[in-house]
């Protein structure tokens, strides 16, 4: 009996020290698709925006906060298009982001692990059209266009791990009004009449 009982607290003992080994960093590569849309208000009326389907990939870089738990900051690099689409206009705006996040580990029998996260991203506006049905382009950032190239916001999400297959799916919530100012839908406005978020 005696036996039975060292062996077991041994297995035991071999099962926690097992699941204080945790990885210090872990990289990944990430690919996906993004749907989007902006919310657009004039003078505070809201403007109803359709949904557009774009892409997003991303350099991401956690790193363990604690041996005692596993909690990890997260960060890397994003290039995300976003946008969105309003009776024959489309809004094609992408962006370079970082996100600074917190994400906890639960590892469920060594199969899967569940990641929520929370956090914030700083993005860049690259490049952006908005693009006009059978009346060509305008460009959305520089000195001509209608937004700003700074974006900040609020990202949470979830993500599942399978062995070594990432699948998450996540929420942005753009803080930072976009519009700097001009003509938008023929609508010659000040600058804190129209607001523009991701």
């Amino acid at each position: 009996m005696k036996r039975y009982a060292l062996i077991l607290l041994v297995l035991l003992l071999a099962g926690s020290v097992r699941a204080q080994q945790r990885e210090k960093n872990i990289l990944g590569v990430r690919a996906g698709l993004n749907v989007s849309k902006l919310a657009v208000s004039a003078e505070d009326m809201p403007i109803s925006i359709g949904w557009r389907t774009g892409f997003r990939f991303a350099v991401s870089d956690q790193v363990l906060l604690t041996r005692k738990l596993p909690l990890y900051l997260e960060t890397g690099v994003d290039f995300s298009s976003r946008g969105g689409k309003l009776s024959g206009v489309s809004f094609r705006p992408s962006y370079l982001q970082i996100p600074v996040l917190v994400n906890y580990h639960f590892n469920i029998k060594d199969i899967v692990t569940i990641q929520p996260f929370a956090g914030l991203y700083y993005g860049l506006g690259l490049r952006g059209r908005m693009e006009f049905d059978y009346l060509g382009t305008e460009e959305l950032f520089g000195d001509r266009g209608v937004l700003h190239r700074l974006d900040f916001g609020v990202r949470a999400g979830v993500g599942f791990v399978v062995k070594l297959i990432y699948l998450g799916v996540s929420y942005d919530i753009g803080c930072m009004n976009q519009f700097k100012g001009g003509s938008l839908f023929s609508y010659e406005s000040r600058t804190r009449a129209i607001e523009i978020r991701n």
